[in-house]
This record gives structure tokens, C-alpha cells and sequence, in this order.
């Protein structure tokens, strides 16, 4: 995923790219491809690169760790500089200082970044998602379980003792 920059006349030029998950350096969870649609838009002092991201990953469900797949995208931008006197007055998470001589810009550590920080922090199948029995470990999802008994946990007994001790001093 690389853009040649060196003699791109100014103006805006749109690139697209379909890229595979090990080409980025992804985990296992990203089966298909990722596309990647940028644009690039160069002035005399700057390059602007607008890129959109998107892909799919299949991922347990944190409740009852049925597969999910789950579309990902997000979006970046990123400024290229000449000069880095340019660069202090940007973001510095989305400027990149180019070295004199250089022609080409790679896109494929920012891509792969930009997909990893899409992951959500917490995977369900669905909003409602019951999970799984603590006892039995069946999928509440496909109907009750047969467990009748209720474990208790121990670690809040004394904080149920000084619920029920100021149950009755209250009464």
C-alpha cells in the first residue's frame, strides 16, 4: 500500500486498495480483506491523506462465545510535511515529517493501527445476550438449564452481614 509521491502534481487523486489481513500484520481473527479508499490531496507545502478503513473480524461472544462476525471500519487522516516547522502547528498524531528524497509514503502501519483501534473492547452476539450457565455452562441463549441449585459467593458474606446488621438497627 504504498502511493508514489515524488512528481504527483498538485490537486486531489484517489487510490484505492484491497489488502489481506497477514499483509497488515493482523491477528487470526481478521479473515477477509481489508479496503482501504484514500485521498490524497497535495498542495505546494503539504500532502492530506483521508483514508476510510474497512473489514471483518470473527470474534467469541464475551457472554456465551459464539462466533460473531463483526464489520469494522474507521476512518484517518494524515498530513505529510516537508518541512517540520509545518508539522508543529498539526496534531502530532496525524502529521508525518517526509524526508528529502523521499518518493513513496506507506500507508500499511497506519491501516493496520487504524483497524486494530476499531476492535470493540467488548464482543456480544447480541444486546440481550443471556451467556452461559456458571453451573452447567450451557448456552442460556438456546433455553433454561436443568441446574436448580444457586451458588453462593462466598467473598460477600460479611458485606451481607453488615447489610442484614444494619437492616435491623434501622427497624
Amino acid at each position: 500500500m504504498k502511493i508514489q509521491v515524488g512528481g504527483l502534481s498538485e490537486g486531489v487523486h484517489t487510490y484505492s486498495f484491497r489488502v489481506t489481513p497477514d499483509e497488515l500484520g493482523l491477528p487470526a481473527e481478521f479473515l477477509d480483506g481489508v479496503e482501504i479508499r484514500a485521498t490524497l490531496e497535495k498542495t505546494s507545502r503539504q500532502l492530506l491523506l483521508r483514508a476510510s478503513v474497512a473489514t471483518t473480524a470473527e470474534v467469541p461472544c464475551d457472554r456465551c462465545v459464539a462466533v460473531v462476525r463483526r464489520p469494522l471500519g474507521s476512518g484517518y487522516q494524515m498530513h505529510y510535511v516537508w518541512e517540520e516547522s509545518d508539522a508543529e502547528q498539526i496534531d502530532p498524531s496525524e502529521v508525518q515529517v517526509i524526508m528529502p528524497g523521499q518518493t513513496v509514503i506507506d500507508l500499511a502501519d497506519d491501516v493496520r493501527q487504524t483497524v486494530l483501534l476499531s476492535f470493540p473492547l467488548k464482543n456480544v452476539c447480541r444486546e440481550d445476550c443471556r451467556g452461559l450457565c456458571p453451573q452447567c455452562g450451557k448456552n442460556l441463549n438456546e433455553g433454561a438449564c436443568d441446574c436448580k441449585e444457586t451458588l453462593v459467593d462466598g467473598r460477600w458474606d460479611k458485606l451481607k452481614e453488615l447489610q442484614d446488621n444494619n437492616s435491623k438497627q434501622a427497624g
